[in-house]
Parts: structure tokens; C-alpha cells; sequence
């Protein structure tokens, strides 16, 4: 019951809530399905949720109410409409929010009509969401107030037709951020302003716009303060900008726009309108290309005004890190084409040049700015703080100052003009000014820890520095020009009146290198330096114009009054190298060796060293001087030297020398010419043959009356005796003539001549006299004639023979300079031959006609005027001239538009127009006059005169040389004539030249990526004259895109590399005049990065795989339009860009993956081909392309993988290998695998011809092991089955080719160098071979030296005794087919020593009876191995008699026997041995036995000690003691000589380094055996 009661409150509930809002809704509802229109009457009031789903229109005489809270829910492209009053009640917590209905489509916002003008609408705290447009504004003024704009399409709040809203708080984020595709530029603006519109904008925040923040065009104007706005940035189809003005004169205070492409532009378009943005307290940062861009849209037309003010603004982080894409800005500010005024300015951290100047005038002007750390290093005039370029004179720039510059402090060059005060230039990279064919104007100059020279002039006229200071510049300086303060090269290289270089009050300290360094430069003029601090090793000043040598180059340098304080032992202070100049009033401070001075140059110039104290080691050095001239110079204290002039010609005036003790030292190519010198001592001056030394002095002559007066015009002759001519003049008005410079006397090798006598002779009037003097100085000589009474002296000085003066004109009559040599009083008469007397008096005063004052009147018409002089004695004098007074024609003031020249030439286009303004034209007697154009030498007419006398304020003419040229020049007459007839004529020259072509084009392309094909046509450029055109598309980016000749070609399409482009469209004509010249539109143009494209290249096997194929895989198809085509595989057809891109090929990251079997390409690497297997299933298999910047792109394909059978992979034998019938043929079938990890046999099988089946070699085999096996010669048929436990099979078929094999002749025994027995039966055992069995030849061959090679055997195996000695033996074999192997050994067979067996010796007898006859019967045991020994012999000595006799061994039992009829005489013991020698000469071997023998007397007594006996026995075995080791030490040379012989060789070989050992072992000492 419970449940129930609850269901029920609830359901009531629910009611009343519906009944309360459906007078709301229900009417909506109700007329959504009645019309597509919605229409509210009277007050209509929103709250809650209203949806529409058609346009909703506010009728001008109702109101619609909004309340707080409420959500109005638009469809795609419906707009609310307001033509009555529009009223929005929201609040700060709940405001009202207008948004879309639909995810896919935008509504349309609100729209002000012109009609809801001053009807009071009044929106607050309204949040307007996915707007195409947030609010339209049509000739409307609401009061917008806390307006909030989410995501606006095109424009946040759109102003058209004079609006005039007032507007508070407005913020609008993510402009344009969402839009997919843009056909115009206009998409993401904050606040459009246009059309005349004049909103007051107090409060505004712009943040994440695509285009702009705020937008003015169309002469709008309006207030805008407290602005902010943050990354307005991306647009491609317009120029991003925070703010935009576009022909308008709004009014900025306390703007800050930070991360905008460009912070401000202002841009004046239409010359029918008027620029002028005026900005206060504006703050711009991290702009990506400008911080602020003045210009014009054409370049080419300049626009000599103000079009923007700005006052205390800063810009910061230009192309920083901050900045949306660093490093690609073009100026922190750019001026280009018209004027601008900025003031207390600051420029920070710009990566590109701080301030550019380009095309400007003096309506420019920077006053108070402030650059630090600007500029891109090594980019000539944009690593500068500030540059200028092409301009005319000049801008402007006040107090300035510029750090920090990774090039100079300022860059002006190719005409950039620049003018002002007070540069500061410091702790700059390079320069700190640096001037290159352009015209600068400056005073206050201060330079100081410039990396380079201060300031830098090079080929450049009009340069005026003054009030320079340079201190610590140069220290980065590589060479003497940069390492210099002051530095000029190529400044004027010819004299001229004008274009003079000038450095006025310029003070140099403590550079690194020259103080003032100047190279080839001539106009140079230098007044009030003063140079210190200068390194001792060089010079203060450097001057060298010795590279003017072509035709008329060179002039003079100008120093004047400049001071140089140097300390240097070595250096001069001034160093001056093949150049005239002038060096005035020039002052030496400090020890060092003076002025040295080589004038040898081109154009032999005169030069003049005036007012200069003279002092150094060395003083001064003169060189090669033709004319040196000066005056006021001394030789001071300070001068340890003397005056040095060779091969020179000197003049000098009032030289004066302080201690009077210094030497002039000449050599015999100079002269000297000394005017009024002062304590020069010539006694001790060194004068050689050839060389003079003259002094001269002046001559000032009066020739005077008795009352002292000069006479004018009286007669002087001036004589002298030597040296000089004689002189005629007549005196001045003073009656004085002045002779100055003539030589008095004349110094030689050999002194001084005579001084020279001058004589004066004077007269006047009848009248002379004479007067001579000694001319040992300065002399005034006096002439006095005695006269009478003489005339006046009439001066006249107004009116002038020939004066013409409007009727009735004031007329001026003065000669009051007339005066009487008697000093007698004057009276002058004035007569008119028309009027009359007009005047006379004793006065010389002067006094005016017609002047209705005076009460003189002279009438009009031509007088004669008489003016007569007369004294008191009546002596007159008189002079006529000739006036007239008549109406005057009118009197032309003009000016032209385009400026006639200096020259007075009109040049200006053939198809131009000329403006000619006459005011300030008049008539001097106020008549009516006419002006007109008219033509001399021209086949035009003029523009006639209408038959009024009117003169108007302009009068202009076109010029129609459409079809042809005009003359090469003509007379243009601007003439104004009265109704008298009176005229006044102004004519120019007038040059006619053809025009450039005029270049224009428009964009066309579809996206904005690099992939985009873009097209420019420039089909609305035009050539005024229709001249053929050529034209070249260029982008600061890519270069040259196309070159083409005619109008109707120019249009280009094609792809751009991704970044910012500057495009050009540039044309010329054929016109000769026109060479070099091109006609320039450019625009930037945004290319975005390309997203990468994916494609999987389909093939026919991927309908058949299994889990053995190798499958081919290829992203043919794919690419990444950022890369070259160059980057890709050369096979293929690749999405690619044909050329390079500018910023370089991107690197594409790519990812082949399967679902199954995960990354199919190794990590790390990018293959957009390779081959690989799967494993047996279903593969999603996914190609992933990503290029760091965009999304990741893929393209995937399933493939059907099947299981497999083992696949075999066989390493040896290669298919087709050859192999002989002998070789273990290797099966390596290791790398063979079964790709479903099933175990597997391997079974080998050869074709047998005789039963036409393969039979089995290897069965079932592992394939993890190495297999061998030989096969008969053939070719043989191989079959390898590969059997996985699943049954699966796999046969793969080789051919191996057997080749038969040779025989091997293989020996068993004995080895090669054996060393064997004597006496011992060899067994010979071979152990040949031949693998196809058809030996047929098998010998055993002995080698002797020098004798033919014998058979042993032609069994396998038999045996032999071989004497003792090398021997070479080799085993022979051959087979069927005629091969052969043959293999040889040597071996020794070693010799034995004789042995004889001590107790085997036998004797019949060894007690003989002396002098009887015995027969003496010896036998003895001889052991020799190889048998050898055949010299066995008994030796018998006794006392004197000796017997010796052969043993032999007749049976071979190895007993020699022998027998000796033996008859010893007289008692005593015989000498018995047995001798056995086996050999020759001292190498035989020898073995003895001792055996003692006793002869005794017939009686039988003994008479033999026991002591001798023992001592005969030890005899005995010592000997045989000795023969046993000279024995073995035979025998072990034996064994070292066979132990060298080689297996073939001949025992004759030599020694190796074991025998070379062996000889180095000691012999043995046979002494010490």
C-alpha cells in the first residue's frame, strides 16, 4: 500500500512539472511540424531547454528574452535572427548556453540585422557552443557583455555594414580547431571586424584559433583594450595572425598575444582608403614568423605615411623554443613598403634579424627601441639586430639600442637608407654598424664590445657619423678590418663634389686592432677623431689606397683636427701607405715614431698636412709626395727625429720649429718650398745635390694719395732681382694689391743665395713713383702719389640694368656704397627719362618708389634711369641703366606626382598619368589666368585650356603608349597665360619607359598536406603594354618550380614540401630596359606533413600457402608523400613525393604484424619488403605505417596458412655439385625443419639404371646429424624424402655428378726417412687405392744418382736387405684410364762398426822361443752387422822386426782366420793385435784387439816383471778405451747426416736449423777422453 501511495506522489509530481513548462515547449513542438519556420510575436521568453530545428527570427518589433540557465539546442545550420531587441538574462553561475544538436553538423549562432540598430539588445554571460558563426553582425550595436564562444567554425562574433557593439569580457577558444575541411581561408577567427564597423572592445580573450584572433578590414575603425589571446596558429589558407588590419584605423591598449604564427599585421591594400593601426602597451611573445609585420600588399607601390603607431611595445621569443615551430622566423618586426611609428620599444630573443626594414622612407621612425640576442647566426642581414635594405631617404632611428646579435648591431645594405640619433650598439657578434652600399646618416654613435669593428663602411657614399664612440671593439675579429674600431673599405673609390663618407667628433679607445683602419677609400673625411688605447704593435691609424689602380680610381682622404695618443717603440701613430689626403689640424700624444707618409698612388693628387705639432722617434716621413702642401705645422719637443722627405715635392707655410734645432733631411729626388717659416734652421739641413730649400715671404703694396686713402684701380708693378718675375696689377677698391708666397732666398748643397730685392712702381692719374726694399721677410711697402681733386666713385647696387617689375611694382634705389677718394660730401640724382627727376640729394641713402609711402611714383613702361654723383667740387660721375614696369605674366608654382628628378626630367610609365599640381600659381597683378598642358616633340596634343581663364588645382594627363614606344623623350609644358596675353611656361623632360609586367595570382587546392596537389594561377597578371612575358613560380622552400614564358601560361600545379612557404610568382618582359628586373607577388602558404599511407600488396599464392612457403609480403602501394621516391625500393610503384622534399626525407616507422604469430619483421627495422612463413592458421595480418607526426596508418588482409610437410634444407651436396668416385660426399641437412614442430626422417635414395627404382643410400635417417657416403662415377639421380610423424612427405630431387678417380699410390713401410738397421730385411707394404678398382700398373722403383731407375717389385707388399746409404724408393700405381700416383720415400739403411769378439780370439801359441820358427795359427770372432768389413789383419811388432798378415773368412761364419810363419829374435813380450777396418781413409772404422805375446830365451826363463806386465795391461785397455769412443762418435755423425735428407732427396741438402743447433753442440775432447 505503501509502494502504491509513493507511485502515486510521484506520478502527480511529474504532472505538474509538465503543465509547468508546456507553455514553453508545446508552441515549438507544435509549429516544428507545422512549417520549417519559427516566428515569435510581442515579448517572447526562453527558460529551461528550447530546441529549434529551424531558423528563429526576432521581428523588429518584438522581443525575445532569454532567462538565465536556459539551454537553446540548435540543429545544424539553423541561426536565430535579430531584427527587434534581443535580451539574455544569464549569470556568472548559470549562464545561458547555445549549442548543437547533432555531432556532425554546426549551428549558425545569432545574427544582429541592420535593423536592431539602437533597439537596445543586450546579451549577458551567454556561452554559445560548435558554431559555424557565433554572432553576425550586420549595421547593428548590442551591448555584449561576459560572452563566452566555444569552438566557432569561421568566426566567434563576424561584424559587417557599421556595426558599432560595445562589447565586455568576451572569450572564444579553439576557432577553425575543428573543422575537417576548408574550401576558403576564412575558418577560425576570434572577432571579425569589417565593412566600416566600430566596436568598443573592452576585455577579450582569444585562445587556440586557426587564423586570427582579431580580424578589421573595410576602412573599419573601433577601441580595443585589455586584449589577450594565445596560440592562434595553423591556418594554411591565410596568414595567421593574432591581430589582423586591413585598410583600418583601430585604436589598441593593453593587448598580449603569445604562440601566434605572426603577433600583428597590418597590411594596406586599397590606396582609395586609409591605414592607420594605432597600438599602446602591447605585449607579443613566441610568435612562430613575425612579431609584428607592417606592409603593403604590393611591394612595389610604397606608401609614404604612418599606417601603424605603436607605443611601448614588446616582442619576445620570435621563432624561439617557444614559439609553435622554432627556428623558422623571418623578423622579430618587419616593415615593408610604408611608414610606421615605433616607440619605447623592446625586441628580445628572436631567432631571426630583431627589426627588418624594407622599402621604407622617413615616415618610419623608431624611437626608444631596445634589441637584445636577435638574429640567425651566419645569415648575413638577418643575424643582424635590425636591417635595413632598398630604401628611400631615410628612416628614422632615435635612442637605440642593440646587444647580443649573433651578426652585427645593424645591417644596412643595397640602399637601405637609415638616419637619427643616439644608437647604442654593444656586445654584438660581428659589427657593431655595418654599412654596405647604402646611405646612413647618424650622430650619437656608441659602439663597445663588438665582437667586430664598431662600425664598418664598405662601398658606400653619403655616410655622416657623428659624435662616435668606439671602445673594446674587434676582439672576435679574424683579420685587421674586423679586429679595427673604425673600418672603411671601398668608401667612395673617386673623388667627387659629392657622396662624401664622414666620421665627425668619432673617438676610438682600446680596439683590438687599428684604432681606424681604412682600405681604398677616398672622400673620406675624418674631422675631430681622437684615437687611444691602441695595441703598441700597431699602428694608431692604418691608411692604404693602394688598390686603387683602375683607370680614374682615387682621390684624397680627409683628416681633420683629429687627436691620436699612441705609446708604441716601434709603430707609428699614424701610418699612412700609397694615398693622398688632406690632414688638418691633426695633434700627437704619446711615445711613438711620428707620421709616415708614401702618397705614390693613382691620379697623383695633391695633398696638404696643415696645423699639426710634429713629434716621435722618427716625426715624420714623407714619400713619394708630387705636391704636398700645408701650413701651421711645428716641429715640437717632442720630436727626437727629424723631417724626412724623399723623392717629394713639399710646400709648407709657417712651419715653425719649437727648439730650432731639428734637421730637414732631403734626398736628392725632393724640393722644399718654405712660405714664412719660423726658427728653421737651414744651416744644419741636410741638402744633397739636386735638392733646394727655398724660403719665401708676402708683399702687401698700398698705393695711397696725399690723404692717405687707398687709390682704387691705380697702377702697381712689382719687381724682384732674383727667382720670381716681375708683377702688374692695379688695386682693389682699397687701393691695395697683396703678393703673397715669393722667394727671398734659395738654399743649395752648397748654402744659401743672396736675398732677393723688391721694387715697387705705382701711378695713377698721371701720376707715379717707386720704392724698393730688401726682401729679407714679410713686407708692407707703401707707394704714395700726390693728386689733384679726383671724381667720385658710384656704386650702384638696385635697380639692376635690365629689371622687369610688375605695374606699378616697388622699385628699390640704392647707391649708397658710392664714395670720394677727398673724402669730399655727395650729392646724388636719380632721373627717369619718362618721369623725370625722380630724386636728388646730398645723401647716399637709399629709399623706394610706388611703395605708398616715399610718395614717389614711377610710372609703367621702360625708363631710362640716369644716377649722377657729384662732390663739392664739382666733379661728376654718372651711369644709365634700363628698367621697365609693365604687367607681368603669371608666375607658375608646380609640382609633379610621380616627382620630376634633380635633373628636371618626368620619368614615368608609358601607359602612366601625370599629375601636375598648380597651387601657389598667381598673377603678380591678380588678373584672371589660364593653365594647360601642352607637348614639344611629342605626337600627342595637349589637354587645351577650354577657353576659360581658370587654372585648375590639378591638371593631369595619361599617357596611351599601349601599341607603341614612345619617343625617347620629349618636352612636357605646363604653361599659365592672363587675358593680356602675358605667359609663364614650366617645362620637364619627359622619359617614357616601359612598364613592368604586373604579377598576381590566386590558390586553388584541395587539402593542405604535402600530398595535395596545389594550384597557383596567375592568369590575372598583366603587362601593361602586352609585351611577351616570361615568369618563374618560385618558394623559399622547394626553389624554382616551373619557368615559363606568356600570360596565358602562367599557372602551375604540382606538390609543395611540407613547411612554410613563401611563394613567388616573378615576371619580366622581353624589353632590353627591363633586364634584371622582375616583378614580384608573394605569399605564404602553410603545406601541412602528409600522413603516411598503408597498403598490402595482394598476390595470387595467397590464395594456396602453407607453413613452408616463404611468403613474399610488400607494402607496394604505401609510402609517405614527406619522403622522396629515391627512399623507396627502385621496384614498385610507392606513394611518394618524385622530389626531395626541402626539409629532407622523413623516416617512416613499419610494423608487419600477424594476430597469430606477432611481429613478423625484426625490431628496429622497417621493411616495406621481406619474405617470411607463418605458422599453419588464420593471420590477421596488419601492416602499421607511422611517421612520428600523424596518426598511425594501417591496412591488414587474412591469409589462409595451411600445415606443411618437413622442408628440407640442404647445405651440402649443392644440386649439380661434382664430386670424384673417391669423396665422402657430406649430406647436411641440419637447417631442415618442419614448420609445425613435427619430428621427421630423412631417407637418400640413388637411381639405379638396371632397375629403374631408387634405391636407398641412407634410410630413415636423422637430420641432425652429418651424414657421408660415396657414389660410383655418374651422373647420379638423388632422391632425399622428408617424413614428419604426421605422415606428411616431402621429396626433393638433386643431381650429383661423379667424376672417376685417379689411383692413390699410398706406402705403408717403411716411412719416409726411416732410419733402419743394418743388415735388417726392409719390408716394403703399399696401401694403394683406386676408388673405381681398375688399377693396372703397380711398381716399386728404386732412384739411384746417375743411373736408371730399376723396378724392386710389382707386388703390394715384399722385402729386401739394402746396403747401408740413403736410398729412394717410390711406389708407382696407374689405372685403366692412364692415370697415375706415384709416391715416393727416402730412407737410411745405417752402417755397423766392426766389432771383434775379445774372447773369441785364438792363438796357437803365445810363448814363442826366440829365433824359432812357429807356425802362428789366429782366429777371431768379427761381428758386422751389415758385412761391410773386409780388412781384418794381425800386426806383430817386435823390437825391430814386424810382421803383418790378412785374416779371411772364407765360409761366412763370421771367423776370420790366418796363419804366420813366426820367428821372433831375442827375448822380450811382442806387440800383438788384431786389426778390423770397415771403410777408407781417416772415416773407415777400426776395431783392435790386444793380446800379449811372450818370447823367451831357448832356456825357457822369464825375465818379465810383474810390474811391467800390469803396466802393459793397462796400455792396452786405455787404448781400446779410445778407438771404442772415436767409434761411436763416427757413428752418431752418421745418424745426424741421414736425419737431414729429404723424403726425395739426395742426402746433399742444406743444413737446417737443427743442424745448424747441432753444430753449435761441442765436439768431444778427445784430449781429455
Amino acid at each position: 500500500m505503501e509502494r502504491q501511495q509513493t507511485l502515486l506522489a510521484f506520478s502527480l509530481l511529474a504532472l505538474l512539472l509538465l503543465m509547468s513548462i508546456s507553455p514553453i515547449v508545446q508552441p515549438f513542438e507544435e509549429q516544428e511540424n507545422e512549417s520549417s519556420e519559427v516566428s515569435a510575436r510581442a515579448t517572447t521568453t526562453w527558460s529551461g531547454t528550447v530546441t529549434l530545428t529551424s531558423d528563429y527570427f526576432v521581428n523588429v518589433q518584438d522581443e525575445l528574452l532569454i532567462t538565465s540557465c536556459t539551454s537553446v539546442v540548435m540543429s545544424p545550420g539553423i541561426r536565430i535572427y535579430v531584427d527587434g531587441r534581443l535580451t539574455v538574462q544569464g549569470t556568472s553561475t548559470c549562464p545561458v548556453v547555445l549549442s548543437s544538436s547533432s555531432t556532425t553538423g554546426d549551428h549558425e549562432g545569432i545574427q544582429f540585422n541592420a535593423s536592431s540598430y539602437g533597439r537596445g539588445s543586450t546579451v549577458n554571460h551567454l556561452h554559445i557552443e560548435d558554431a559555424i558563426y557565433g554572432m553576425t553582425l550586420y549595421g547593428s550595436n548590442p551591448i555584449l557583455n561576459n560572452v563566452t564562444i566555444f569552438n566557432p567554425d569561421r568566426v566567434g562574433i563576424d561584424m559587417f555594414g557599421s556595426s558599432s557593439p560595445v562589447i565586455r569580457d568576451l572569450h572564444v577558444e579553439q576557432a577553425g580547431r575543428s573543422v575537417p575541411f576548408q574550401n576558403d581561408w576564412r575558418y577560425g577567427i576570434g572577432l571579425s571586424v569589417g565593412a566600416g564597423s566600430t566596436p568598443i572592445v573592452q576585455g577579450a580573450y582569444f585562445t587556440d584559433h586557426q587564423l586570427r584572433g582579431l580580424n578589421l578590414w573595410g576602412a573599419s575603425g573601433g577601441i580595443y583594450r585589455d586584449i589577450v589571446m594565445d596560440n592562434i596558429s595553423g591556418s594554411v589558407l591565410g596568414e595567421a595572425a593574432g591581430v589582423w588590419v586591413e585598410d583600418s584605423v583601430p585604436l589598441f591598449e593593453d593587448l598580449s598575444i603569445d604562440k601566434s604564427d605572426t603577433g600583428i599585421i597590418v597590411r594596406h591594400i586599397d590606396d582609395s582608403g586609409y591605414t592607420r593601426a594605432v597600438f599602446r602597451d602591447v605585449d607579443i611573445s613566441n610568435s612562430m614568423y613575425r612579431g609584428v609585420y607592417l606592409d603593403k600588399n604590393n611591394h612595389t607601390n610604397y606608401t609614404n605615411y604612418e599606417t601603424a603607431d605603436f607605443t611601448n611595445l614588446t616582442v619576445q621569443g620570435t621563432g624561439s623554443s617557444g614559439a609553435t615551430s622554432p627556428g623558422i622566423a623571418m623578423a622579430a618586426i618587419e616593415i615593408n613598403a610604408t611608414g610606421a611609428w615605433l616607440e619605447n620599444v623592446l625586441v628580445e630573443d628572436a631567432s631571426s634579424v630583431g627589426v627588418r626594414l624594407f622599402f621604407v622612407d622617413s615616415s618610419t621612425t623608431l624611437r626608444n627601441m631596445t634589441i637584445r640576442d636577435a638574429g640567425e647566426a651566419g645569415q648575413g642581414a638577418h643575424s643582424a639586430g635590425l636591417s635595413i635594405q632598398t630604401s628611400y631617404f631615410a628612416a628614422n632611428l632615435e635612442d637605440i639600442e642593440i646587444s647580443g646579435s649573433p651578426g652585427p648591431g645593424i645591417h644596412s645594405s643595397s640602399g637601405g637608407s637609415l638616419q637619427g640619433y643616439d644608437w647604442n650598439l654593444h656586445n654584438n657578434s660581428e659589427q657593431g654598424l655595418f654599412i654596405d652600399s647604402a646611405t646612413v646618416v647618424v650622430d650619437g654613435l656608441s659602439t663597445a664590445n663588438n665582437g667586430y669593428s664598431g662600425a664598418h663602411v664598405f662601398d658606400a657614399r653619403y655616410i655622416t657619423i657623428s659624435n662616435l664612440t668606439s671602445i673594446d671593439d674587434g676582439a672576435l675579429g679574424s683579420n685587421a678590418m674586423e679586429q679595427s674600431g673604425l673600418s672603411y673599405q671601398k668608401s667612395n673609390d673617386l673623388e667627387t663634389t659629392s657622396g662624401d663618407v664622414v666620421c665627425m667628433n668619432c673617438h676610438i679607445e682600446s680596439s683590438q686592432g687599428h684604432g681606424v683602419y681604412v682600405i681604398d677609400s677616398v672622400d673620406l673625411w675624418l674631422d675631430q677623431l681622437s684615437i687611444t688605447g691602441i695595441d703598441a704593435s700597431l699602428p694608431a691609424m692604418y691608411v692604404d689606397n693602394g688598390g686603387l689602380t683602375l683607370g680614374t680610381q682615387g682621390g684624397r682622404f680627409n683628416l681633420l683636427n683629429a687627436n691620436i695618443e699612441h705609446e708604441s717603440s716601434t709603430q707609428y701613430a699614424l701610418y699612412i701607405e700609397q694615398a693622398a689626403g688632406t690632414i688638418d689640424g691633426l695633434t700627437l700624444q704619446g711615445n711613438h715614431s711620428g707620421i709616415y707618409w708614401d702618397a705614390n698612388h693613382n691620379g697623383n693628387f695633391p695633398s696638404t698636412l696643415s696645423n699639426t705639432e710634429l713629434i716621435g722617434s722618427e716625426c715624420l716621413k714623407l714619400i713619394n709626395h708630387p705636391d704636398l702642401g700645408g701650413y701651421g705645422n711645428t716641429i715640437g719637443n717632442d720630436c727626437s727625429g727629424r723631417i724626412w722627405v724623399e723623392n717629394s715635392d713639399v710646400n709648407f707655410s709657417n712651419l715653425n720649429d719649437a727648439s730650432g734645432l731639428h734637421i730637414v733631411d732631403l734626398d736628392a729626388s725632393s724640393v722644399m718650398h718654405l712660405h714664412q717659416p719660423n726658427n728653421i734652421d737651414l744651416t744644419i739641413a741636410n741638402i744633397p745635390s739636386g735638392a733646394t730649400i727655398d724660403v719665401a715671404w708676402d708683399v702687401t703694396v698700398w698705393v695711397v694719395n696725399n690723404r692717405s686713402n687707398g687709390i682704387p684701380n691705380a697702377y702697381a708693378n712689382v719687381s724682384f732681382t732674383q727667382f720670381e718675375p716681375s708683377v702688374s696689377e692695379f688695386t682693389s677698391d682699397l687701393g691695395v694689391v697683396e703678393l703673397t708666397d715669393f722667394i727671398a732666398q734659395r738654399w743649395t748643397n752648397s748654402g744659401a743665395s743672396t736675398i732677393n730685392d723688391v721694387t715697387v712702381d705705382c701711378g695713377y692719374d698721371s701720376e707715379s713713383n717707386t720704392t724698393t726694399t730688401s726682401f729679407d721677410g714679410d713686407k708692407v711697402m707703401y707707394c704714395v702719389l700726390e693728386l689733384d681733386n679726383q671724381p667720385p666713385f658710384l656704386n650702384w647696387t638696385s635697380p639692376m640694368d635690365g629689371d622687369v617689375f610688375p605695374s606699378q611694382g616697388q622699385v628699390l634705389f640704392d647707391a649708397q656704397q658710392s664714395w670720394d677718394l677727398d673724402d669730399d660730401p655727395l650729392t646724388l640724382t636719380w632721373t627717369s627719362s619718362l618721369d623725370g627727376v625722380i630724386s636728388s640729394a646730398q645723401s647716399t641713402a637709399p629709399f623706394s618708389v610706388n611703395d605708398g609711402l616715399s610718395g614717389i611714383i614711377l610710372s609703367d613702361g621702360i625708363h631710362d634711369l640716369t644716377l649722377e654723383v657729384c662732390d663739392n667740387a664739382v666733379h661728376c660721375v654718372s651711369e644709365t641703366r634700363t628698367i621697365e614696369l609693365t604687367n607681368l605674366a603669371p608666375e607658375l608654382n608646380v609640382s609633379f606626382s610621380p616627382a620630376v628628378t634633380q635633373w628636371n626630367e618626368l620619368i614615368m610609365p608609358q601607359t602612366g598619368t601625370v599629375t601636375i599640381n598648380t597651387t601657389g600659381t598667381f598673377d603678380p597683378e591678380g588678373d584672371d589666368f589660364a593653365c594647360m598642358i601642352s607637348f614639344g616633340g611629342y605626337n600627342r596634343q595637349g589637354t587645351g585650356w577650354g577657353n576659360q581663364y581658370v587654372c585648375p588645382e590639378l591638371l593631369t594627363y595619361t599617357f596611351d603608349h599601349y601599341t607603341d614606344d614612345p619617343p625617347a623623350s620629349f618636352f612636357l609644358n605646363v604653361v599659365a597665360f592672363d587675358e593680356v596675353g602675358n605667359s609663364d611656361t614650366y617645362t620637364v623632360e619627359v622619359k617614357l619607359y616601359n612598364e613592368m609586367p604586373t604579377s598576381a595570382f590566386t590558390l586553388e587546392r584541395n587539402g593542405t598536406a604535402s600530398e595535395d596537389v596545389i594550384f597557383f594561377n596567375g592568369s590575372s597578371s598583366a603587362d601593361p603594354e602586352n609585351n611577351p612575358v616570361s615568369f618563374e613560380w618560385w618558394s623559399n622552400v622547394d626553389g624554382t618550380l616551373m619557368v615559363g614564358q606568356g600570360i596565358e601560361n602562367i599557372s602551375w600545379n604540382g606538390h609543395l614540401s611540407r613547411g612554410v612557404h613563401q611563394i613567388e610568382l616573378r615576371i619580366t618582359d622581353d624589353r632590353m630596359d627591363h633586364g634584371g628586373q622582375m616583378s614580384v607577388v608573394s605569399e605564404l602558404i602553410t603545406v601541412d606533413n602528409s600522413a603516411p599511407r598503408a597498403v598490402i600488396e595482394e598476390l595470387e599464392m595467397f590464395s594456396d600457402l602453407d607453413s613452408s612457403v616463404l611468403i613474399p609480403f610488400s607494402a607496394n602501394g604505401s609510402g609517405d608523400f614527406d619522403s622522396a621516391c629515391f627512399t623507396f625500393p627502385s621496384d614498385g610503384t610507392w606513394h611518394c613525393s618524385e622530389n626531395e622534399p626541402a626539409a629532407g626525407s622523413e623516416f617512416l616507422q613499419i610494423d608487419w604484424s600477424s594476430d597469430l604469430d606477432g611481429r613478423l619483421t625484426p625490431e628496429d627495422e622497417d621493411w616495406l619488403t621481406f619474405e617470411t612463413r607463418l605458422s599453419a592458421g588464420t593471420h590477421q595480418i596488419t601492416l602499421t605505417l607511422s611517421d612520428g607526426i600523424n596518426p598511425n596508418v594501417s591496412a591488414s588482409t587474412t591469409l589462409e596458412i595451411a600445415e606443411s610437410a618437413p622442408a628440407l634444407v640442404l647445405d651440402s651436396p649443392a644440386n649439380g655439385s661434382q664430386f670424384a668416385s673417391s669423396d665422402l660426399i657430406v649430406f647436411d641437412a641440419r637447417q631442415s625443419v618442419d614448420y609445425d614442430d613435427d619430428a621427421f626422417t630423412m631417407t637418400v635414395r640413388t637411381f639405379d639404371d638396371a632397375s629403374s627404382s631408387y634405391l636407398a643410400i641412407l634410410t630413415d635417417v636423422s637430420t641432425s646429424l652429418v651424414h657421408e657416403i660415396q657414389l660410383d662415377a655418374g651422373i647420379q639421380d638423388i632422391q632425399i624424402e622428408l617424413a614428419d610423424e604426421t605422415g606428411k612427405t616431402r621429396f626433393e630431387s638433386i643431381e650429383l655428378v661423379i667424376i672417376p678417380s685417379d689411383p692413390v699410390a699410398t706406402i705403408v713401410t717403411p716411412t719416409n726417412l726411416d732410419s733402419i738397421d743394418p743388415g735388417v730385411a726392409i719390408v716394403f707394404e703399399g696401401a694403394s687405392s683406386d676408388a673405381d678398382d681398375d688399377l693396372v700398373v703397380r711398381e716399386w722403383r728404386l732412384h739411384q744418382l746417375g743411373v736408371q731407375t730399376s723396378v724392386l717389385s710389382t707386388q703390394s707388399t715384399f722385402t729386401q736387405v739394402f746396403a747401408p746409404g740413403s736410398h729412394h724408393v717410390s711406389l708407382y700405381v696407374q689405372d685403366a684410364r692412364g692415370a697415375s700416383s706415384e709416391q715416393h720415400i727416402n730412407f737410411t739403411v745405417r752402417s755397423s762398426l766392426p766389432e771383434l769378439v775379445q774372447t773369441s780370439l785364438f792363438l796357437s801359441q803365445t810363448e814363442f822361443v826366440s829365433d824359432e820358427r812357429v807356425t802362428l795359427e789366429v782366429s777371431v770372432q768379427l761381428i758386422d752387422a751389415d758385412g761391410t768389413t773386409d780388412d781384418v789383419r794381425v800386426d806383430i811388432v817386435h823390437n825391430i822386426q814386424t810382421w803383418t798378415f790378412n785374416l779371411t773368412d772364407d765360409d761366412g761364419d763370421g771367423v776370420w782366420k790366418g796363419s804366420l810363419e813366426f820367428q821372433p829374435s831375442g827375448v822380450g813380450q811382442p806387440s800383438f793385435k788384431v786389426i778390423a777396418t770397415d771403410g777408407e781413409g781417416d772415416s773407415a772404422s777400426v776395431d783392435i784387439l790386444y793380446t800379449p805375446l811372450k818370447v823367451i830365451e831357448a832356456d825357457g826363463a822369464g825375465f818379465m816383471s810383474t810390474g811391467v806386465l800390469v803396466g802393459s795391461v793397462s796400455i792396452v785397455i786405455l787404448v781400446a778405451l779410445l778407438i771404442t769412443l772415436q767409434r761411436r762418435r763416427k757413428t752418431a755423425k752418421e745418424m745426424k747426416i741421414i736425419d737431414s735428407w729429404g723424403v726425395f732427396g739426395d742426402g746433399m741438402e742444406e743444413q737446417d736449423e737443427d743442424e745448424e743447433v747441432s753444430q753449435e753442440e761441442p765436439d768431444l775432447d778427445w784430449d781429455n777422453v
